[in-house]
C-alpha cells in the first residue's frame, strides 16, 4: 500500500526527540515502583530530574511527593503524566516554583492537596506549567539534537510530513538552520504556542515574520491555544461532572480572550489551532467562531484532538472553516477507563464517522510523544474501536493520513507492508 505525502497531523516535534531520552515511566504498576528505576545523567536538565509516562488511572493508589522526597530530598524532580497535562513533583520542585505553601490559586490549573492542606505533588495543567517554567531551557545544541532525533523517529515511523503544535521563536530559528543545512527530511507545518492573551501582539508578529522566512520544508501556519486539559488527568472541560467527582474539568483561557485571539489572527490571515478535548470546550469554541462569523470575521479554525464532540456541536460547524485533527491511538490508551470516567458522554467519543457524514474535513495523527508515532497503531485503533462500538470509518483510513498539498515536497511517499513502513521516500531520496 502506498501513501503519498504520509502525514502526521498533530505532533510535538522537539518533545518527541526529548522524551525519547527521558526517564520512562509507562511500565510503573504502582507509585512505589519508582524506587526500582535506574537513573542516569541523560535524565537531567541542569539539576532537574525529568521523567515521562506514568498513568495513575491504572493504579490503586495515588502518587505523593513524599515518595519522591525519600529518593530526592534536595534535587528537584518533575515526572510528567502520560498525557503531559499533569506532573508528579517533589517538595524541592514545589519550593522552586513558589507553590510549597499550597495557598496559591492557579487560573486554569489545579493543585491537589492532602489532608494536611499541603500539596500532594500532583499538579494539573497551568499549575504544572508553573513548575516546568523553572526547568532550565534546552540549549541551542540540545534543541537541535531533539529536533534531529524527532526527524529520525518520524521518518522511521513512515512519515514525510508533520504538523508541529508547540513551536516558539528559538525552535523556528533552529529548524530553519536544519533545512538550510540540508538535513531536514520532513515537510513541517509549524504552529506557535500562545500561552496568555498578553502575548497576542508578540505572537502575531512572530508568525508574520516566520511566514516571510519560510524554507522549502518549513511553513509557518498560525497560533496554537490550549483551551482545556486532558481526560486522563480530568482537565478536559465537560458538559457534565466527571463520574463520582464534583468538577467538570478546566478552562485554561477566558472565553473573551479566546474570542480576541481568533479575531486578531483571522484579521491577519493567520490560522488558529485550539486544543479542545472535552465536549463543552469544543462547543464553546465553535459557538465563539460562529459569533465572529456573524460579525464578518472568519478564518481557518483547527480543532485539535476533539476527543468528545456532541452531535449538536458538529451541526454548528456548518458554514465555518473548520478542520479537525484526531488521534485514533488515544482510544487504545483511554479505553481502559474512559467510560468509567465520563459516563454517558462516552457516546460522543471519537466521532470521525459523524464528521464524515457532516462533511467536516479531518486528518489523523499520533500526538507524539503522547502516543507513539505509528501507522500500524493508528490502523489498529480504527479496527478495534469499530469492533467495540465506535461508528466505523467509511472508506480508506489512509485517505486521512496524506497531506492535502501533494506538490509540497514532491515525490515523497511511503510504502506499507503489513501496516509497517517498508519504504520511505522524501523528495526522491530513499530514507528507509
Amino acid at each position: 500500500m502506498k501513501i503519498d505525502a504520509c502525514f502526521d497531523s498533530h505532533v510535538h516535534w522537539p518533545a518527541t526527540g526529548d522524551f525519547s531520552q527521558r526517564l520512562r515511566l509507562e511500565n510503573l504498576k504502582r507509585p512505589q515502583d519508582v524506587k526500582d528505576l535506574k537513573f542516569n545523567p541523560a535524565h537531567l536538565r541542569g539539576d532537574w530530574l525529568l521523567g515521562f509516562g506514568w498513568d495513575d488511572n491504572l493504579w490503586s493508589e495515588k502518587p505523593h511527593r513524599k515518595l519522591l522526597d525519600e529518593l530526592f530530598p534536595t534535587q528537584p524532580v518533575v515526572l510528567s503524566r502520560c498525557d503531559a497535562h499533569a506532573s508528579w513533583v517533589n517538595t524541592e520542585a514545589l519550593k522552586r516554583a513558589g507553590l510549597w505553601d499550597g495557598t496559591k490559586d492557579v487560573q486554569g490549573g489545579r493543585i491537589e492537596r492532602d489532608a494536611d492542606g499541603r500539596p500532594t505533588g500532583i499538579l494539573i495543567d497551568e499549575a504544572a506549567e508553573l513548575v516546568r517554567d523553572q526547568i532550565p531551557k534546552a540549549t541551542e545544541f540540545e534543541l537541535r539534537r531533539q529536533l534531529l532525533k524527532g526527524v529520525q523517529i518520524f521518518n522511521e515511523a513512515g512519515y514525510t510530513h508533520i504538523r508541529d503544535m508547540t513551536c516558539d521563536e528559538t525552535q523556528w530559528q533552529e529548524a530553519v538552520k536544519l533545512d538550510q543545512s540540508g538535513v531536514l527530511t520532513l515537510a513541517v507545518e509549524e504552529y506557535f504556542w500562545i500561552r496568555t492573551i498578553d502575548q497576542l501582539d508578540k505572537m502575531i508578529s512572530l508568525v508574520i515574520r516566520a511566514k516571510r522566512a519560510e524554507t522549502p520544508n518549513l511553513r509557518a501556519m498560525g497560533l496554537k491555544v490550549f483551551y482545556d486539559g486532558a481526560l486522563g488527568s480530568e482537565g478536559a472541560y465537560l458538559s457534565k461532572c466527571y463520574h463520582g467527582k464534583d468538577h467538570r474539568g478546566l478552562l485554561l483561557w477566558k472565553r473573551e480572550d479566546l474570542h480576541a485571539v481568533l479575531r486578531r489572527a483571522w484579521e491577519e490571515k493567520i490560522d488558529v489551532a485550539v486544543h479542545v478535548i472535552g465536549d463543552e470546550a469544543a462547543d464553546q469554541l465553535i459557538v465563539t467562531a460562529g459569533e465572529l462569523k456573524e460579525q464578518g470575521v472568519t478564518g481557518p479554525l483547527h480543532l485539535e484532538h476533539c476527543e468528545l464532540l456532541r452531535a449538536d456541536t458538529i451541526k454548528k460547524m456548518k458554514g465555518l472553516e473548520v478542520y479537525c485533527h484526531m488521534q485514533p491511538a488515544h482510544w487504545l490508551s483511554d479505553r481502559k477507563w474512559l467510560k468509567d470516567k465520563i459516563g454517558d458522554l462516552n457516546e460522543s467519543a471519537f466521532q470521525w464517522r459523524r464528521l464524515q457524514e457532516a462533511e467536516v474535513p479531518f486528518d489523523f495523527g499520533s500526538d507524539a510523544p503522547i502516543e507513539r508515532a505509528s501507522i500500524g497503531r493508528l490502523l489498529q485503533a480504527l479496527r478495534e474501536s469499530a469492533d467495540a462500538g465506535i461508528p466505523r470509518l467509511l472508506g480508506q483510513a489512509t485517505s486521512y493520513m496524506s497531506h492535502s498539498d501533494l506538490s509540497w515536497a514532491p515525490n515523497s511517499f511511503t510504502i506499507l507492508e503489513e501496516e509497517a513502513p517498508a519504504q520511505v521516500v522524501f523528495r526522491g531520496e530513499h530514507l528507509l
